[in-house]
């Protein structure tokens, strides 16, 4: 019987293998060769929890035997039972002190369970044994990276890479690191290379497609759908996946996208970034649930938060503030935040500004810096480094103001980087983390009642929570340009919705066509999205009976300027519900453009209902699609009645709170002292 179970098990016939293995072991529990056979088919089986018990039992009948000991090491290691596998591989070297194999393999367990300096003396180990090891420069550079020494981990990649060129892994692995340093277009390069040595390599695929996202290249969408088909498993990859067919406006796709994320959100599992959320269906519940997975494992790697930090004010004239963005240049919070910075009561307050991007040079970035006490770029500096340099500023307040966003540096905050940490104005969400002080909002946009769904304390401003822009007067938009110029109609009624395409959903689309037919004359006018955008949308238009050339597409324009004044032209904003309106909003009502909201749930959902409440035109906030269909219809049909509203929104632009950035600014240093006084 044993000559047949061998026979199987070189024949590949893995589970008569098994089965003779078992057999065998009924009758001689301590049998040596059924043990592996049965071991080694269970592991070849995928089955590797299953597999240690008889490879263990083997290598307690023979101590000594490398290759027993070995298997069992790989199916500990597989089956994630890392501190059991580092004690078989210490047996290892025992026996066999010069294998830069068994160092490596050792040091990727250490790397596993956080050792990461037993990780580097393992990988230094084999490379010192073996300097032509490319697998020890290999896992050696994967170290480097997560701890996010990218710098260091680029030349062992790069080491790697010169011995054995044709290593998939190691070339995705050194894209990544490039990725991490703002080097797009080689990492790019990296990952088509690792893709052409194994095309079927499903983090490849992955990892190609947030490259190609950051590159705005239109192939992320088939980068992470060949990832997904290949690995639909592979963490939070099916977030960005939908994140990628919303972007399109591809909705048969996004919409079972949707459903299966939101379905297994209870359980725990890495389904999705938490900010591939916010345009969907899902509850306040779930996306906390959702933020709470995701940041547990963006901080996994780094130790635990310390205790308290003492007040650094007390031997300072005045209170230390740190903001933290990725966006201190032409994006929507480098512009809100300008207002913020110049209008801080310097006699109580210094500002650093910590810059997370690399240097663009752009002229919203070099403002940005006039405006702060200090600015202090940390982009590309690992974590140990980032944290002495903070740490040494000796911050009372920190203010993240990325949250969920691409750029972020959370860890940062949850190793703790000052005495009070604020989550702020960049992402319309829970941060999950339990690191932050408060998340600072208003009572339309997080009622007293959805506490539960935050894990930061609230702290309410007395009006909108959001900083409108108000550096360009309206009275210096100039005159109004001309219909024609802009692509519109000279006559007919204009619907428009400057959203990102991503948060136009299906449900909305269909109330916009259902207006646009009511309302023959009309034309939905749109920020221009991708090509592809442009032609979903232009059949689903077509699908719902509507002339797709009434979409009329708006080129972007980073003339600010001149995009509030060509705002003037629509007759009616027309918002998105999951993912609101929100920097847009401000601008269009900033403009003088009334705005409809149909009010959700989510605090993403509450954005543009918060400024319209503070504006005093609670009467465009509606509570159903229904509701927002019949108000959008009356405001089309009744010019009078929105002119009356135009009227009000003009005189509202001059004592409403949502437009007074002085008191706007004196309530959030309220906010920050009152923060304070807890561990002062």
């Amino acid at each position: 019987m044993t000559q047949q179970m061998l026979q199987a098990f070189q024949g590949q016939h893995l589970e008569t293998a098994e089965r003779l293995a078992k057999m065998i072991l009924k009758s001689k529990p301590k049998d040596l060769v059924a043990l592996q056979v049965h071991g080694l088919t269970l592991a070849m089986q995928g089955r590797l929890v299953e597999s240690v018990a008889p490879l263990y039992i083997a290598s307690q009948q023979d101590k000594k035997n490398p290759e027993i000991l070995s298997n069992l090491a790989k199916a500990q290691q597989g089956a994630c039972l890392y501190e059991d596998a580092i004690q078989t591989y210490k047996k290892l070297i025992s026996l066999d002190p010069n294998n830069p194999q068994i160092l490596t393999d050792m040091g990727t367990a250490f790397a596993k369970v956080r050792q990461y300096e037993d990780a580097m003396a393992s990988f230094d180990g084999a490379i010192k044994i073996d300097s032509k090891y490319f697998l020890a420069w290999s896992n050696r550079g994967n170290l480097l990276s997560e701890l996010s020494f990218t710098a260091d981990a680029l030349t062992s990649y790069e080491k790697a890479l010169g011995l054995n060129p044709d290593y998939a892994q190691t070339w995705t692995n050194y894209g990544n690191a490039l990725f991490d340093i703002g080097r797009y277009q080689e990492a790019r390069l990296a990952h088509e290379k690792s893709l052409s040595l194994n095309p079927n390599y499903a983090e490849a695929w992955s990892n190609y497609g947030n490259t190609l996202l950051e590159l705005k290249d239109l192939g992320d969408y088939e980068a992470y759908k060949k990832a997904y088909l290949l690995k639909p498993d592979h963490p939070f990859l099916i977030g960005q996946l939908l994140m990628a067919a919303t972007s399109r406006c591809d909705w048969g796709n996004s919409k079972s996208l949707s459903e299966k994320i939101v379905s297994n959100i209870g359980t725990g599992a890495k389904t999705s970034p938490p900010f591939c959320l916010l345009q969907t269906n899902a509850s306040a519940k779930q996306q906390r649930l959702c933020a709470e997975t995701f940041v547990k494992e963006c901080t996994v790697r780094f130790p635990s938060h310390l205790g308290a930090l003492p007040i650094f004010s007390a031997k300072k004239e005045k209170i230390r503030i740190g903001y933290f963005s990725s966006d201190f240049k032409e994006h929507p919070v480098g512009v809100l935040i300008e207002n913020i910075l110049q209008l801080h009561d310097r006699s109580k307050f210094e500002i650093i500004g910590f810059f997370l991007n690399a240097n663009t040079g752009d002229d919203q970035e070099r403002k940005l810096k006039k405006l702060v006490d200090q600015d202090i770029n940390i982009f590309g500096l690992n974590n140990d480094a980032a944290l002495e340099l903070i740490r040494g500023c000796q911050l009372d307040i920190g203010v993240d103001l990325n949250g969920h966003t691409s750029g972020s540096r959370t860890e940062l905050f949850a190793q703790k980087i000052a005495p009070v940490q604020v989550n702020y104005l960049g992402y319309a969400g829970t941060s999950g983390g339990d690191f932050y002080n408060a998340l600072i909002a208003d009572r339309v946009a997080i009622p007293p009642e959805h506490q539960i769904h935050f894990s930061e304390k609230i702290a309410y401003l007395p009006n909108s929570f959001f900083p409108v822009d108000t550096g360009i007067s309206y009275e210096s938009f100039g005159e109004l340009p001309s219909r024609l110029s802009q692509g519109l109609p000279e006559s007919g009624f204009v619907f428009a919705c400057f959203n990102n395409s991503y948060k136009i959903t299906p449900e909305i689309f269909d109330v916009w066509m259902n207006l646009m037919k009511e309302i023959p004359d009309s034309v939905l006018w749109l920020s221009k999205p991708s090509s592809i955008a442009i032609e979903n949308l232009q059949k689903e238009a077509r699908s719902r009976g509507v002339d797709s050339s009434r979409l009329i597409f708006a080129v972007r324009t980073p003339d600010r300027k001149g995009h509030l004044s060509r705002l003037r032209l629509a007759n009616l904003f027309l918002d998105t519900p999951n993912y609101n309106a929100h920097a847009t909003a401000a601008d269009a009502l900033w403009s003088g453009l009334p705005l409809l909201t149909l009010i959700g749930e989510t605090f993403a959902g509450r954005v543009a209902a918060s400024q319209l409440n503070a504006l005093g035109l609670n009467e465009l906030i509606v509570d159903s699609s229904e509701a927002y269909f019949n108000k959008a219809l009356e405001l089309a049909i009744r010019p009078d009645l929105l002119k009356e509203i135009r009227s009000q929104l003009e005189v509202n632009r001059y004592n409403s709170p949502l437009f007074d950035t002085k008191q706007y600014v004196k309530d959030l240093e309220s906010i920050y002292l009152g923060l304070l006084e807890p561990s002062m």
